[in-house]
């Protein structure tokens, strides 16, 4: 409730569209002072709700008022029910479509429907870590929109990049990923002790600037050890940075920094 307040805390005269994550009866009625109205979503075991059974009829929208405040229970789907609370709205008011939406929920979906869809597809491809730190995750969430952002505006600008493939926002994030880390693994002093990772820096090490990001794809790629049976078929990514021959960890042998020389 707090964090609505401050995000609020500027606005007259409006309207306000959140999710069950906010919502609640304590928070519509401090909006109401400072004349904003709220609609969202709710829990359904918030104690401020009645009792909401989900065995109604399909597609059946039942509704309570208080002197303020509006809750509608609406049964999209057998034994679901999606409840809604507004201070906007005062009235019965159902929709003439098929499924008898009640104008509070289609009201609800054109404003929220954006944040909704936002959140779907950035949790397609994301970078979010579990985490117990508030600001570790407020970190990931920007990190996410950015990239997506960036990947709306690239698109915008260049309408014919990868036109035909459905993957192609996927394929936007690894090469901007690439070229984000490359000058930090460029300066890195200090090698990673795994081994994939430590021959994805030294292959972009030694990279000429001008190959691009080639190099490391070369190194994420499997292939059969040139020093193994082939029967034994041991795949790995890991190759020599001074010959390219992909060898496996048995074939390894290890120096340290100082004996290497």
């Amino acid at each position: 409730m707090r964090v609505a307040m401050e995000l609020t805390h500027e606005l007259r005269d409006q309207n306000v569209t959140c999710d069950n994550f906010f919502a609640s009866h304590m928070l519509d009625k401090a909006l109401l002072k400072r004349n904003i109205t709220l609609l969202g979503t709710m829990r359904k075991n918030k104690v401020d709700l009645p009792c909401l059974s989900r065995k109604e009829a399909l597609h059946s929208s039942k509704f309570y008022f208080t002197r303020n405040t509006a809750v509608v229970s609406y049964i999209p789907k057998k034994n679901i029910n999606v409840v809604l609370i507004s201070t906007m709205h005062n009235s019965k008011e159902i929709s003439n479509r098929v499924d008898k939406k009640p104008k509070m929920i289609l009201d609800y979906n054109s404003t929220k429907v954006a944040v909704d869809t936002l959140d779907q597809l950035i949790a397609t491809y994301t970078c979010r870590r579990k985490t117990i730190r508030l600001p570790v995750t407020v970190f990931y969430n920007v990190v996410d929109t950015t990239a997506y952002n960036a990947f709306e505006l690239w698109i915008e600008i260049n309408p014919n990049w990868n036109k035909n493939l459905l993957h192609k926002r996927r394929i936007f994030l690894e090469e901007l990923g690439k070229l984000l880390v490359t000058p930090y693994i460029e300066g890195r002093k200090r090698l990673p002790r795994n081994e994939p990772a430590m021959a994805i820096v030294r292959n972009i090490q030694a990279a000429d600037p001008a190959q691009g990001p080639s190099s490391s794809k070369q190194a994420s790629k499997r292939a059969r050890c040139k020093f193994c049976p082939s029967k034994c078929d041991n795949k790995t990514p890991v190759s020599c940075s001074n010959c390219g021959k992909h060898v496996c960890k048995v074939q390894v042998t290890y120096y340290c920094p100082e004996c290497q020389n």
